[in-house]
């Protein structure tokens, strides 16, 4: 007979040696804030309705909420001022000018988006060493990778202020997109206007950060023939359908909307906050 086949074990798996201890406790966030991204069309009162947030200091992207006052106060929204890039906007939320307020809301990440792009063209080189004018320079895909990353970053900001107790909006616009069905066609499907595609889906990351993804909408509002009934009732989805992106880690799942009736109808903080607005 002849001897055995040798075997070799695999190498032994190193352990790590961070000198870092661990411990298991309850997963509860004690002391952290809320990530909440609230969304809908132009002119639903998506301002309004965060300006009436616990303690709210705004990040403003364009100039629409310096007509927007408090409905329960009267004054106006209290933002920070100097804004005008991208790096500013990371500058501002990685500073300590939100230290002594409960609420960073940044009014709309839909434009901080288009922001991104000069930021891109003059930070990212071309793989090659120059510069590009167009996110189609860096080649097929890659600047819409960029994009993906620098959008990234902006959680990555937002998570160090949540960390230490901060709430968090981010304000977008709304956008229908197609929505890949594996068991038939795509259809459309509204959510956050930020980019989105298979690989990278800025709209599907940030949604994924989120705690609460809440919808500004008509209230009641069906469709027949084509036609949409005339309404001017607004709510908020707080859980989704096959056609909106909608959610909320903490509200009842069988609370699907809550009620926007007016300008001063802040129900959806009274249920987030414990009626701290």
């Amino acid at each position: 007979m002849g001897k055995p086949p040798v075997v070799n074990s695999p190498p032994p798996t190193p352990r790590a040696t961070t000198g870092r201890s661990f411990s298991v406790a309850p997963w509860v966030g004690e002391g952290q804030g809320e990530k909440i991204i609230l969304y809908g069309p132009p002119g639903m009162g998506k301002t309004t309705l965060a300006s009436m947030a616990p303690d709210p200091v705004f990040i403003g992207c364009d100039d629409g909420g310096r007509k927007i006052k408090n409905p329960k106060t009267g004054q106006p929204v209290v933002a920070v001022q100097g804004i005008a890039t991208f790096g500013d906007v990371r500058q501002v939320l990685q500073s300590d000018v939100f230290e002594d307020h409960q609420t960073v809301v940044l009014d709309t990440v839909t434009m901080l988006q288009h922001w991104a792009l000069p930021w891109m063209f003059a930070t990212i080189k071309h793989e090659k060493g120059g510069t590009v004018n167009s996110i189609e320079g860096y080649g097929y895909g890659k600047g819409y990778r960029h994009l993906f990353d620098l959008m990234h970053l902006i959680l990555t900001d937002c998570d160090r202020l949540v960390r230490t107790g901060k709430n968090v909006i981010l304000i977008a616009q709304a956008s229908a997109v197609p929505e890949k069905n594996t068991s038939g066609e795509d259809y459309l499907k509204d959510g956050p206007d930020l980019h989105h595609a298979t690989n990278t889906s800025v709209r599907k990351d940030y949604i994924s950060w989120s705690d609460h993804v809440l919808r500004v909408t008509w209230e009641g509002a069906t469709i027949e023939d084509r036609k949409i009934t005339p309404v001017k009732g607004r709510c908020v989805n707080v859980h989704p359908d096959a056609t909106f992106e909608s959610k909320s880690r903490t509200l009842p799942p069988d609370t699907d909307t809550v009620t926007f009736s007016g300008p001063t109808d802040d129900s959806i903080w009274q249920f987030l906050f414990g009626g701290a607005s």
